[in-house]
């Protein structure tokens, strides 16, 4: 099947942007511009994203750096991979450059959070949402991650199913308002569980390496059953305060730890009494 031909300029050079457009090199979307008010930050992620091993092919245009925001106005899609609280400035900004008045890209944000409403300014619009993790300094195969979509025209929707399809992606259309639910449980299977293995870490170094296969057991153990409830273990559950007492009393001079661990204890424990 001939490919489709379009061109996508970044705004934005931080975890999102670098990741995605680099998944986008190595599927071979054409990237025109990263835009930045940094333009070191931004000429670095252009310059990595030439090297020959990030590139789908020694044909590809390359990328350039640029702090003209109406050279993206050339391209078909314009992403604004930035912080939600910059979304509403950033597309402000572009619709007083008059580069964009003559000519209409898509213009696609990335939040989970933020509505397609954010964007009611453009004729076409759009939101690309990856539910994961991303980081600079770790890869990740993007046709393991689920994008959630939502568009306002018929040329942007194509955009993004096609998006979607390079990079051997699931992908759901949903509305802004499940895909905020999304985001807030992303919050509590991600963030949360990040900052309660910090906490581990605290407690068990320098054995907390040996947590790494419990953790990854309990996480698929969770989402193998109806409900994570069915499979809770744990003393808390189990109603065995005397080794409840015995955790408290180690965590007794660590303030932070043993809060967290009094209140989910005490959560847990009521979820005992209901079955």
């Amino acid at each position: 099947m001939k490919r489709a031909k379009y061109k996508i300029s970044v705004i934005g050079y931080g975890n999102l942007a670098y990741r995605l457009t680099m998944a986008f090199r190595l599927a071979d979307i054409t990237i025109d511009y990263i835009y930045g008010r940094d333009i070191d930050e931004a000429s670095k992620l252009a310059y990595i994203l030439n090297k020959p091993e990030n590139s789908y092919s020694k044909k590809q245009q390359l990328v350039k750096a640029t702090l003209n925001l109406g050279m993206l106005a050339k391209s078909d899609i314009v992403i604004l991979a930035v912080t939600d609280r910059s979304i509403s400035d950033v597309a402000g900004l572009i619709i007083k450059t008059p580069e964009f008045k003559k000519s209409k890209p898509s213009i696609i944000h990335c939040s989970g959070a933020c509505p397609l409403s954010l964007l009611d300014g453009f004729q076409e619009s759009g939101v690309l949402y990856p539910l994961m993790t991303l980081s600079k300094t770790k890869p990740v195969d993007f046709s393991l991650i689920p994008f959630f979509i939502e568009f306002s025209g018929d040329k942007t929707e194509i955009f993004l199913k096609d998006i979607c399809y390079r990079l051997k992606s699931e992908y759901r259309v949903t509305e802004s308002e499940e895909r905020l639910k999304l985001h807030t449980a992303a919050v509590y299977v991600s963030n949360f569980i990040n900052y309660l293995t910090g906490l581990a870490f605290d407690i068990s170094k320098p054995n907390q390496m040996f947590l790494m296969p419990l953790a990854i057991e309990s996480i698929r153990k969770a989402f193998l059953y109806e409900h994570p409830s069915l499979v809770q273990t744990g003393p808390a559950i189990r109603g065995d305060m005397d080794t409840v007492e015995k955790h408290r009393e180690l965590l007794k001079d660590k303030l932070e730890h043993k809060a967290v661990y009094e209140m989910l204890s005490g959560f847990i424990s009521q979820k005992r009494k209901l079955f």
